[in-house]
């Protein structure tokens, strides 16, 4: 049985009363994964919601062609695969280990029990399923209406938060939605404008600042267009 007050770390337990925890913690189990390892597929079966404790986790979707689209990289105290768990439908995203990940997941039948008895986890549930759609409509409006510089600079601000980013140039195409060899052309661009650094297989922050405006940009820009015509 997992302590009640492990799980309350998690920011989707964190409002639900004693009694839906203790319920919780009985069910719950305990998963580890090595750095590469997949813990799921796209298209398979969902095994039930996975919620990370440490590590990072990579959802991606594959095109026939082989290209990976990354559609959100999640870390501890966060969860994800709830969509199918719902829905009676395959995994939408394939999840790949990117460090040593320690989860905890909540299988879909123990999931689904537990909603019907404690209302207080649907509703969990649901902010939780809201927050991620609101992140995909962020992610389909960078690919739709945004230059693949002004994403590279949204992306690398993101991970940087308070320190600098390190990754490679591989990554950035992923989660960027575009290829290495023109992601590799606004890098080198970026690089030039000292906002910064490349390495050998990485890309390290050195002017957020100036990244910022490189990625708030492209929108004036847009909007001084549309005012145009």
């Amino acid at each position: 049985m997992i302590p009640p007050a492990e799980l309350r770390e998690i920011a989707f337990f964190a409002d639900l009363d004693d009694q839906t925890m203790a319920d919780i913690a009985r069910r719950v189990q305990r998963c580890e994964y090595r750095p590469g390892e997949y813990i799921m597929f796209e298209g398979e079966q969902p095994p039930g919601l996975f919620f990370v404790q440490r590590g990072r986790v990579r959802l991606s979707r594959t095109a026939p062609d082989g290209r990976e689209q990354v559609l959100a990289m999640v870390g501890a105290g966060e969860n994800f695969n709830p969509v199918p768990l719902f829905d009676d439908r395959p995994n939408p995203a394939t999840a790949r280990a990117m460090s040593p990940v320690h989860c905890l997941l909540l299988p879909r039948d123990a999931l689904l029990a537990l909603i019907r008895r404690h209302p207080g986890l649907a509703l969990a549930a649901l902010r939780e399923l809201a927050g991620q759609l609101r992140d995909l409509v962020v992610l389909v409006e960078d690919l739709a209406f945004r230059s693949v510089r002004e994403r590279l600079a949204r992306q690398l601000l993101h991970e940087a938060g308070e320190g600098a980013a390190v990754l490679t140039h591989q990554e950035l195409a992923e989660r960027t939605g575009t290829v290495r060899e023109i992601a590799g052309r606004a890098l080198r661009q970026l690089a030039q404008d000292g906002l910064v650094r490349l390495e050998r297989g990485r890309v390290i922050v050195l002017d957020p600042g100036g990244l910022a405006r490189v990625a708030d940009g492209d929108a004036v820009l847009r909007e001084d267009r549309m005012e145009q015509k």
